[in-house]
């Protein structure tokens, strides 16, 4: 019978440096979360707005340049202002700024549904299966943990927001073949990667700390449908009342009950703090401000200042209150989260 030797052996392999341990973390959760079909759905679901912006702006490159291709396609412009049509590098930036709002904004959408499906998970599973010593007994520090489960959401969000920003702005600048469209639009592509960062890192923070508070995920998803959609219907609730008594009493003013009339509404939306109850209301007055989209819309309204089309503006233009207002709040949350982090979740040494 052969008897092994149980004592140290020596590792003669490559020893990696702490800088990249948690990719390994990374790429385990990845596999893990994308071998479900509902994910794979969802990310399919996805690549169709990204589809759509990159047909956009590769429209607008052949509008632009006057392609002969492009009249194709001119029946179904017909939404675009005339002016817009008969020189159309003028509203270059417009454009551009407006295709990327609206993309991210789509996306927002389905960024919240792959956090729902990707994130309960993350850390409520090691705390159910007892993992925490399995993965701290290595030379595993709590911020290698951190950044790798961190990792798993922004590879997903970046994958729907970031990534399909850059290659439309690719495909864009080749279709448009001017040089002076980098100077024109190079800032909004920043613009767009910042917001899809500040959404992964926000987001990711928030579903992690939600995870490590429950060993159940369904409990960890009830409670970012919580964030996600209870705050954002209780901040409509709010603001439906905010507004029908704002109705009410220019109604009364004009029937000369009350003497004073209402603040006017573009006054009175600088001041309105119910968005801030919704965390999705906050992230988007955050892209608001990034891609300045306010600025674009208005640029747009000014082709024809007629009354129904400002009103219709009115509508689509974001929230007027400062944008610090929703970086505070959100940095209030990231604060939180990691602080949970820090409390739920022990290094080694520390564990029982």
């Amino acid at each position: 019978m052969p008897i092994f030797d149980q004592g140290y052996q020596h590792w003669s392999g490559q020893l990696t440096g702490h800088a990249w341990r948690w990719l390994a973390i990374t790429r385990h959760g990845l596999r893990v979360t994308t071998s479900g079909w509902a994910i794979k759905l969802v990310l399919f679901a996805a690549a169709m707005p990204a589809i759509v912006l990159a047909f956009a702006l590769s429209l607008w490159g052949l509008l632009e340049r006057n392609s002969d291709a492009i009249t194709t396609f001119l029946p179904f412009l017909g939404f675009l202002d005339p002016e817009i049509l008969a020189g159309p590098r003028p509203f270059r930036e417009v454009i551009w700024t407006l295709s990327y709002s609206i993309f991210l904004w789509v996306e927002m959408f389905f960024a919240m549904l792959l956090i729902l499906l990707a994130g309960p998970n993350l850390i409520s599973q090691d705390l159910r299966y007892n993992a925490f010593p399995l993965y701290f007994s290595r030379p595993l520090r709590r911020i290698d943990y951190f950044a790798g489960k961190l990792g798993v959401i922004v590879a997903l969000l970046g994958a729907v927001m970031i990534v399909p920003s850059v290659i439309a702005y690719v495909l864009g600048m080749l279709f448009s073949l001017d040089v002076t469209i980098l100077r024109d639009t190079f800032g909004i592509l920043l613009a767009a990667i910042a917001y899809g960062l500040v959404i992964a890192v926000s987001a990711g923070t928030l579903i992690l700390a939600l995870s490590s508070l429950s060993r159940n995920s369904r409990y960890v998803a009830l409670m970012w449908v919580g964030m996600w959609i209870v705050t954002g219907a209780v901040s409509g609730i709010l603001q439906i009342a905010y507004d029908e008594d704002r109705d009410h009493r220019a109604h009364q003013v004009a029937r000369g009950v009350e003497a004073e009339p209402p603040v006017d509404e573009r006054t009175a939306s600088k001041h309105n703090w119910r968005p801030l109850l919704s965390y999705q209301a906050n992230l988007q007055r955050i892209g608001q401000a990034l891609l300045a989209s306010d600025a674009a819309w208005e640029k747009l309204a000014q082709l024809n200042p007629s009354p129904q089309r400002s009103r219709e503006f009115e509508n689509v233009r974001g929230p007027l209150y400062p944008w610090y207002w929703s970086a505070a709040v959100l940095l209030a949350l990231f604060g939180l989260s990691v602080c949970t982090l820090n409390f739920t979740i022990k290094s080694l040494d520390r564990l029982k």
